[in-house]
């Protein structure tokens, strides 16, 4: 193993390379003719290449704008102000995927005497930008990072849904809202990490069950109400068996109703603290190490991952195969490292959005392309550098001489660095990963916007505690008002469809902002970090995302797999 310093002056904490890291990069080589190139080992501590690779990724902050090309209003994850250089050119989902258009146009040859990245920044600028990051979708507009989904809104990291709204990370699902990390499940509700599942609300960590409510950690449940850790049980109230006419009746109580149900999520919150928890949520799985892992085999250190095999530092996955340091993958990319937002992709390395390609290096925005490098928007290209088509033969000659400029200049091996994102970092999921204050990240070489609040169109304004305590109460035109958030203050609104699931669902309208929904929820999972610390049945040492000094019950997995079964 070997133990370097992080380059980051404001960091320079000792971080550990292990052996399969190195056997893997060494494993990542790129053949140009006679000529082989191996990655470096890497420079920055897993924190600081997580900050550094996803501060270029938005999720969740929309804007209005009018399209570059056609002067249409648009919605996009990109604000008219840029943060830096000239202004972004943005098309919209139509415009950019014209099969009539083809962003090569913008090519430049590469120049030796300059640095890479302030060549790349050049090009970047240059060449348009797609609205928000979308594929094969229908009535999506207000989501980003989503794939074949249809009538879903303010939605991001997700693929074939129908009907969702308000989350992260649905896969799969239907007639969902304000959800994260739903896979595979229908009519759900603020729900945190649930599998397989159907008309399931307040639940976390959950697979295959059906009609829960205000539960932690079930499997194989039904009806089951302010339970945790329970294992094929039906008709249990506080872990505790009920008739079904007695479930039935306690369950009405609080049914449609906002107080009510408030008063059964503060319960619920209260058994979080009681209740026996695993050192990680990892299911199905073998020599797995994160957390929020399910049908995996050799991941190390790695989250919210699915399927996947022979990975190392890893944040949300789907069928990910032999992957290092790389963020947001889905659909069976396979041997790539330091890259973010693929959809099925092979061989590629520090690389930003690209999807369906293979063999790429330092390239963004590319479509179905192969053996390209620095290049961005490109779509079913092959021998492309810096935008430029170039023979295989001038192709395998040219990126090894780039290579070696790069290593001279202190670049290669580097990711593309914050100077390039065209999101301040309170923008992009590097702010939700690991937060940092205005001054903490500006002083750190990251951008941040100051964000205005949006204006609403409304017949009227009314405060959320001002709303009918009952779903049935709740009038149709309350789609037109602006709802102040109980919380913040700050306001929002309901959506038609949504208030039918309310309705369908006896579910109460919220009363806080979708963003503080968001926040709540996210306050439910552990920080992606791992502490040793000792089990409190066995006391054998454990790695788990608790905290040591942390006042939660934590089992290792054998005494927790002893106490719920």
């Amino acid at each position: 193993m070997v133990q370097l310093p992080c380059r980051n002056p404001w960091c320079k904490q000792s971080f550990d390379v292990h052996p399969d890291e190195e056997e893997f990069l060494r494993k990542m080589t790129f053949t140009f003719g006679a000529t082989k190139i191996h990655l470096p080992l890497p420079v920055y501590c897993p924190d600081c290449r997580l900050k550094i690779r996803t501060c270029h990724r938005n999720e969740w902050h929309f804007y209005r704008r009018t399209a570059t090309l056609t002067g249409k209003e648009m919605i996009s994850i990109y604000d008219e102000k840029p943060l830096w250089g000239s202004k972004d050119a943005v098309y919209t989902h139509d415009e950019w995927n014209d099969d009539r258009r083809d962003f090569i146009e913008h090519g430049r040859p590469y120049d030796f005497s300059q640095p890479f990245f302030p060549q790349f920044a050049a090009l970047h600028k240059a060449v348009p930008r797609l609205g928000s990051m979308l594929m094969g979708n229908e009535n999506c507009d207000y989501t980003a990072g989503t794939g074949y989904c249809k009538d879903c809104y303010l939605i991001n990291s997700s693929e074939y849904c129908e009907r969702c709204y308000y989350g992260k990370l649905f896969q799969s699902s239907r007639d969902s809202v304000d959800c994260s990390y739903l896979y595979n499940s229908e009519l759900c509700y603020e729900c945190l990490s649930v599998f397989k599942s159907y008309g399931l609300d307040f639940v976390a960590f959950a697979q295959n069950c059906r009609d829960c409510s205000f539960s932690w950690n079930l499997s194989g449940c039904s009806n089951c109400c302010l339970c945790s850790n329970l294992r094929q049980k039906q008709y249990y109230f506080l872990n505790e068996p009920l008739s079904k006419e007695e479930y039935e009746r306690r369950i009405a109580e609080f049914r449609g109703s906002a107080s009510a149900t408030e008063a059964m999520r503060k319960r619920w919150m209260q058994l979080f603290a009681k209740m026996i928890h695993r050192s990680a949520n990892i299911v199905s799985s073998e020599r797995c190490t994160g957390d929020f892992i399910e049908n995996s085999k050799d991941c190390i250190d790695c989250y919210d991952m699915n399927e996947s095999q022979d990975c190392r530092n890893v944040i949300v996955g789907v069928q990910v195969k032999d992957c290092y340091d790389c963020s947001n993958m889905y659909i069976k990319p396979e041997l790539c490292y330091d890259t973010l937002g693929t959809l099925e992709v092979y061989h590629c390395v520090y690389c930003l959005f690209i999807f369906h390609c293979r063999d790429l290096l330092y390239c963004e925005y590319c479509y179905f392309c192969k053996d390209c490098f620095g290049c961005v928007g490109l779509k079913r290209k092959q021998y492309c550098v810096f935008n430029v088509q170039y023979t295989k033969e001038e192709y395998e000659s040219l990126v090894p001489r780039i290579v070696e400029h790069m290593k001279g200049t202190g670049e290669w091996g580097l990711y593309f660095p914050p100077s390039l994102s065209p999101f301040g970092y309170n923008e992009s999921l590097a702010y939700e990963y690991l937060p940092l204050t205005k001054e903490g990240a500006q002083a750190r070489g990251f951008y941040w916007r100051d964000i205005e609040e949006k204006k609403l169109t409304v017949s009227k304004t009314i405060s959320a505690d001002t709303l009918p305590d009952r779903i049935e109460d709740v009038h149709d035109d309350v789609v037109d008002w602006a709802i102040l958030c109980e919380r913040t203050g700050r306001p929002f609104r309901i959506l038609k469809q949504e208030l039918d699931f309310y309705r369908r669902q006896k579910i109460p309208v919220p009363r806080l902002h979708p963003d503080e929904r968001y926040d709540r929820r996210l306050a439910l999972r552990n920080p992606r970090k791992l502490w040793k610390r000792a089990c409190m049945k066995c006391q054998k040492e454990i790695q788990t995302t608790y905290a040591p000094d942390r006042p939660e019950i934590v089992y290792c997995e054998e005494c927790y797999l002893k106490e719920v079964y």
